[in-house]
């Protein structure tokens, strides 16, 4: 039997008098009964001046079916608003549903009266299978359920394994020519694809072209062996964003015999959200023993701490996860490691946020997150975005990039041996490069953390069931009582601790104690302390700031951008390590601080000796435009600025010597300081002999009166193109080829800016 409390509805007109209860504590009711009067009373309008007060009586029809308890509401009350009424005993409550159907008595849950406000599908709301089944149970079976597998895992002393698949534990692609060269023993990928497995989806897979494709799956190396180890301690669950078709033949591949998978696969299908996961799907009371391995961190907005994130496996050079276009652009995509003549290929990262927003670790309520993940889709959505996967997978098809990769690598391989042979060498075989090589070694560090937060995590366990019975009053002799021993004996669930804690524990150790400024890792418009990167390393235990100082500990640089207005500022202090992004990586990686030295950048000279000691921290937009300046011939501009500077001396005085007199005294003083106030008083001394003299003008045109300022502008617009005039600014790239003048307008803007703002500060010297 299931008591309920049914309540008088929002639609009655309040305030109401009940004048009558119509049954009795232990009467049976049946829905749409009359079970109670009352009455309520109005105004009716008679003319447009005149009201007259009504009162009605009408009854209560109950909305419940069960026998009546007890009122909780009593003749001649005046009620106000909404109350409970009564508590219903019925014989079923509905907690178990499947299909719109009661499982238990076969009821049409589905089913509205008048009489009630509630929907009895209401009451079973929670999908805890893996499957499209629509079995649906109350937050009360949900909590009974699982604790009931908690239970279980405690005995076995294991946890549970969530599993994401593409680039975790496969990488999937359908570009056809990986079964050419499945079929061709002489390419010289051959041998990296014989083990590529493949399957195709004709019913259930993408429409259009990529219609009836073949998927080519290559398990990460070492797989097998790492599910085998691990499924010793963890129960292994899929969670993936693909169809529940294309995760079904991964999962035949990876677990043929079902024997660590099983039935536990959810999909797309069942997930309830398109574009992020959630643990409470599977887990809505608890996730308390619950651990994540996935390539992303951001498709799991609430349930970080519990994540353990893996380097993305990327097997098929620049395809990428097949199935993101049902996830927010990833931002934890890292430049490329080393340049590579394919690198523009490669898929790159879009520098989008992620638009889960709030925090990435609260924890919500089950029926809160189901409601969230249960709404935030729609079919057109759904559909527009797997017409994007669509065109994504067409394009494989279409472009063939793994092919085209594979024939620049042959190409530099018979430029090559084109090169030896002409120097005169013998002629020799020349192997062909490979495009796909298999070195990835992230599982083995993968089964050492699990292996490590497991035994943790029962370590922690067992020493809290000790402490509590030691804590445990001790008895008499004679009198101590004897503990009946039950099926849950050594069992105790308020004494397991939150695996996202243990986690989070292992991993702050890592970098603890150092400061960690990110150099061309970022995406612009993102904080450092906000981004993906920038968020593992400060779970990992680093402090991450955003400018160079001298409390700085390293300095993480872009393997593609080595030279950065970052680099040239923590050169000059020697405490600062800087290395490239691989050590990083591979620190967070392996769970442990890597020696810096294989991993240091190589530094240029110039910048560690350059007299600019400044040290002011530089934003990423700075290392931007140093960046785009990379390429600039920074001693013809210096060159192109003292001839500039000079241009009075040069051009004005060779009647009078004062240049030769000018150098003799520079040369005489013993310091730039000297020979400066030198330059400036002869120059002084000849314009007030030119006043003197009457002269109007000097040999270059100039007008007596004529500011230094109007008189430099004036050379400068003469001299021609110099090195500071072919920069060009951002986002006007192009523009030099237009002919139409739009050009040189841009640099003449640039130039006068420029000079503008060291004339200013040469008048305010000579003033």
């Amino acid at each position: 039997m299931y008591d309920k409390v049914v309540s008088l509805g929002s639609r009655l007109h309040y305030p109401i008098t009940i004048t009558k209860l119509l049954k009795s504590p232990g009467d049976a009711l049946r829905k749409q009964e009359n079970i109670v009067e009352y009455k309520f009373g109005w105004r009716r309008r008679v003319n447009d001046d005149e009201w007259v007060d009504e009162t009605t009586y009408t009854e209560f029809d109950s909305p419940a079916e069960g026998k009546l308890k007890e009122w909780r509401i009593r003749e001649g009350q005046v009620i106000g608003a909404d109350t409970p009424c009564m508590t219903v005993e019925e014989a079923c409550g509905h907690e178990v549903q499947i299909q719109g159907l009661c499982s238990l008595c076969g009821a049409d849950m589905t089913e509205v009266n008048w009489a009630s406000e509630e929907k009895d599908t209401d009451r079973a709301m929670i999908n805890m299978t893996h499957d499209q089944t629509g079995l649906m149970v109350s937050e009360n079976v949900a909590k009974k359920a699982e604790h009931d597998t908690q239970r279980r895992l405690l005995r076995q002393r294991k946890l549970s394994l969530v599993v994401d698949l593409d680039q975790t534990i496969i990488h999937a692609c359908i570009e056809p020519t990986i079964g050419e060269w499945q079929a061709d023993p002489s390419n010289p990928n051959h041998q990296s694809v014989e083990d590529v497995k493949s399957f195709q989806l004709n019913d259930d897979g993408p429409a259009g072209l990529a219609s009836g494709c073949t998927y080519y799956i290559k398990l990460r190396p070492g797989l097998r062996d790492f599910l085998r180890e691990v499924a010793a301690m963890y129960e292994l669950h899929v969670y993936t964003m693909g169809t529940r078709a294309y995760a079904l033949n991964i999962a035949r591949i990876v677990d043929p015999d079902r024997k660590l998978f099983g039935n536990r696969v959810i999909s797309r299908d069942e997930n309830g959200n398109i574009t992020s996961k959630s643990l409470q799907r599977l887990f809505p009371v608890s996730t308390n023993m619950v651990v994540i391995i996935d390539d992303r961190a951001d498709v799991w907005p609430r349930n970080r701490p519990n994540l353990i994130k893996v380097v993305p496996y990327d097997f098929f050079k620049g395809i990428g996860d097949i199935n993101s276009s049902f996830l927010p652009k990833r931002t934890d995509i890292l430049p490329a490691a080393s340049p590579q003549p394919l690198a523009a290929a490669a898929a790159a990262a879009a520098a989008a946020p992620d638009a889960q927003g709030g925090s990435p670790e609260a924890k919500a309520s089950p029926l809160d997150e189901l409601a969230r993940m249960g709404g935030a889709d729609d079919e057109a959505s759904l559909e527009l975005q797997a017409r994007e996967q669509e065109k994504t997978l067409e394009k494989q098809l279409v472009d063939r990039p793994l092919l085209h990769m594979q024939e620049e690598l042959d190409k530099e391989d018979e430029l090559s041996a084109q090169a030896s042979d002409d120097a005169g060498g013998a002629p020799a075989h020349h192997a062909r490069h490979r495009l796909l090589s298999d070195d990835d070694e992230e599982l083995m560090a993968l089964q050492d953390h699990l292996t490590d937060l497991h035994t943790a995590f029962y370590e922690t366990y067992d020493r809290r069931r000790d402490d509590r019975k030691q804590s445990e009053p001790t008895h008499p002799p004679g009198h101590a009582r004897v503990r009946r021993r039950s099926v849950d004996d050594g069992v105790d669930l308020s004494m397991v601790p939150d695996v996202g804690d243990i986690l989070d524990e292992l991993k702050s150790n890592v970098l603890s104690g150092l400061v960690i400024v990110l150099s061309g890792l970022v995406p612009l418009g993102v904080d450092v302390e906000s981004s993906e990167i920038g968020m593992q390393a400060q779970n990992f235990g680093a402090q991450v700031l955003d400018g160079v100082s001298r409390r700085v500990t390293h300095l993480v640089v872009s393997t593609s951008r080595p030279r950065t207005k970052k680099v040239q500022q923590a050169a000059k202090i020697p405490t600062i390590k800087i290395v490239n992004q691989n050590w990083l990586v591979d620190c967070l990686s392996q769970w442990r601080r890597l020696e810096e030295s294989p991993y240091f950048l190589d530094i240029l000279d110039q910048d560690r000796e350059k007299s600019d000691d400044s040290t002011e921290p530089s934003s990423e937009a700075e290392d931007e435009e140093a960046n785009d300046l990379k390429g600039f011939d920074w001693d013809m501009a210096d060159k192109d600025l003292e001839e500039f500077l000079d241009d009075d001396g040069d051009d004005n005085d060779d009647d009078d010597g004062g240049d030769e007199d000018e150098s003799d005294g520079a040369e005489s003083g013993g310091d730039a300081e000297t020979a400066s106030v030198g330059t400036t008083d002869s120059r002084k001394a000849r314009k007030r002999k030119k006043a003197a003299d009457g002269d109007d003008s000097d040999a270059d045109g100039s007008v007596a009166g004529e500011s230094l300022l109007a008189k430099k502008q004036r050379l400068s617009r003469g001299r021609g193109t110099s090195a500071l005039r072919s920069v060009q600014t951002l986002n006007n790239g192009d523009s030099a080829s237009n002919g139409d003048g739009a050009s040189q307008t841009t640099h003449d803007n640039f130039d006068d800016d420029l000079e503008r703002d060291l004339l200013a500060e040469l008048e305010a010297a000579e003033a």
